[in-house]
């Protein structure tokens, strides 16, 4: 039984529409795409071997998780990442219109870097972007014109949507910032300081020493301006400017690991790899082909 002939017993529902589409690129990675309406109804999904995207296109809000304990409250262009293996539970408070997207068996690229994304998450990772909503809204548009749907449209939509997702999780949250915020001069400084100096010390002290408050005050604030710990943030940052300059760039590897604040070209190697499922090496290999 495939994974989605699984789920729509579970929900006890079928798609409106649904298909395989295939993006784009070198990769072409396989995804098989579900439209559904649903209307006040709670259900239960079991793990499943596969992760899959929700993204809510429109109607009520919906909580997933136990009740009074929910892992995450959606509304239309907010998305889930939901891991393999991940068991579900979902409250549906209206009419609901929302797309499900399976992720492929064996996936390359950008694909098997969501995947592995999925794969280290405990829970469903959950985000809201605006592009992928259109992308996908665009791509159940299409599929529900049958064979009359543009399949070089879909797979352009499906390629460019598989990088916005990946983007939005790997990518420092810094539109999150608060400008009305009462500390927003000293964390705009540091944040400043950040994106300037990636190769000298970030630690969290020297950090906190340039904001002129405590390590624990610094945390805490940071955490609640940004939305992410310091040291994830600063990861991040120093990951961003390795790819940009591994894809516009001649520089060895080792020197834009150095110029990134890594510690040494394995420590780089390491943490590059953690993140994006490839070395370095293997990423420009695949941005230049």
């Amino acid at each position: 039984m495939q994974a989605w002939q699984k789920v729509r017993r579970e929900l006890g529902c079928t798609p409106l529409a649904e298909g395989l589409v295939t993006g784009a690129g070198p990769e072409r990675a396989t995804l098989f795409v579900e439209h559904y309406l649903f209307a006040n109804i709670e259900r239960t999904v079991s793990g499943l071997p596969l992760p899959g995207l929700v993204t809510q296109l429109g109607g009520a809000k919906v909580r997933e998780g136990e009740s009074g304990a929910w892992r995450s409250v959606t509304l239309p262009s907010q998305s889930l990442l939901v891991p393999a293996n991940c068991a579900t539970h979902w409250h549906y408070e209206g009419t609901v219109d929302f797309a499900l997207i399976y992720f492929p068996d064996r996936a390359t690229g950008v694909a098997q870097r969501l995947r592995l994304l999925a794969d280290k998450a405990a829970s469903p990772l959950q985000f809201s972007d605006a592009l992928v909503s259109a992308l996908v809204r665009q791509l159940v548009a299409e599929l529900h014109k049958g064979a009359a749907g543009d399949e070089g449209f879909m797979a352009t939509l499906v390629a460019v949507m598989l990088e916005q997702v990946y983007r939005v999780l790997t990518t420092p949250e810094t539109t999150g910032f608060d400008p009305r915020h009462v500390h927003f001069a000293r964390l705009q400084n540091v944040l400043n300081h950040i994106h300037n100096h990636l190769a000298e010390d970030l630690s969290v002290p020297a950090l906190a020493a340039r904001a002129g408050v405590s390590v624990a005050h610094f945390r805490r604030l940071f955490l609640e301006a940004i939305g992410t710990p310091p040291h994830r943030y600063i990861l991040a940052t120093r990951l961003e400017q390795a790819r940009k300059l591994l894809a516009t760039t001649a520089l060895p590897i080792a020197q834009i690991g150095e110029e990134c604040g890594f510690s040494s070209q394995s420590h780089f190697t390491a943490c590059f790899k953690v993140a994006h499922a490839s070395t370095p090496a293997g990423y420009r290999k695949h941005i230049r082909s």
